[in-house]
């Protein structure tokens, strides 16, 4: 299962070509990749998506020059605790998959967010409740992602029974839970070994409630594509096996499963 579901190209934030993302999927030794450039949003929570076309050309015209198979997707942004994403049914049709997370400019959480961190974790269950049920959707991006945001909650601040309710959520929407590689960044006050740690009890939580997970490196440049290490060792720490994680395949017989 070498896989990487989640990249940025120059299409966003990203700083290399898509070609040159996918020759360094070839040389990380990966089966299936994916480009989920990320889906803003006007001022009215409409997703921008001008630039997909050009995306799509690209991709049409290197597909089959690799051994990897390359996937398009989009990383949409949660706007609210409504779980309001910047992801439409018929932008869902047009690519292969769609991550969302909570991003800079979700609202009650990275935006005018409560100071009381009692109450940040209530909207946090809210949003990714909401969330979850939304069905334009596939994979919840680097879950928990809060360290970086304007009311800063650790891990550890987690309250066990708001991570077994958001585990069930996801569960019920049939959401996987990324395995992002960077996850360690968001909390810029602790190591990265801290974090894992942290990070372990709330992954085994999802896990003993049967929500599947992917693999994303969350590469923003070619240098990052395939790095998945820190992801791999997370997983070993819970004792995660190869039947915990959902396959390309797996993904795409979902999503043709919502699309009839």
């Amino acid at each position: 299962m070498r896989y990487d579901l989640h990249s940025h190209s120059l299409f966003s934030d990203g700083r290399d070509s898509v070609w040159d993302m996918l020759k360094a999927a070839e040389a990380a030794g990966l089966d299936t990749f994916a480009i989920t450039d990320h889906v803003e949003s006007d001022k009215w929570g409409n997703p921008i998506v001008d630039w997909l076309d050009g995306l799509m050309r690209e991709v049409e015209a290197i597909r089959g020059k690799t051994k990897v198979r390359l996937l398009v997707g989009i990383e949409a942004s949660l706007l609210d605790l409504k779980g309001r994403a910047t992801v439409t049914p018929r932008l869902y049709e047009a690519v292969d998959l769609v991550l969302c997370g909570v991003e800079w400019g979700t609202v009650g959480i990275a935006q005018n967010p409560p100071e009381n961190k009692v109450a940040l974790q209530r909207n946090l269950v809210t949003a990714y409740g909401n969330l979850a049920l939304n069905p334009w959707v596939d994979i919840i991006a680097h879950p928990f992602n809060l360290g970086r945001f304007p009311t800063p909650l650790r891990l550890s601040e987690l309250a066990t029974s708001a991570i077994r309710e958001i585990a069930a959520a996801f569960r019920e929407g049939n959401k996987a839970f990324e395995l992002n590689n960077t996850l360690w960044w968001w909390f810029p006050n602790q190591t990265p070994d801290e974090v894992m740690r942290e990070y372990a009890r709330i992954v085994e939580e999802f896990a003993v409630a049967g929500v599947k997970f992917t693999w994303g490196s969350d590469a923003h440049s070619l240098h990052g594509v395939g790095n998945l290490r820190w992801a791999e060792r997370l997983a070993q720490l819970v004792g995660l096996s190869p039947s915990h994680f959902l396959t390309p395949e797996q993904l795409r017989h979902q999503r043709l499963q919502k699309l009839l």
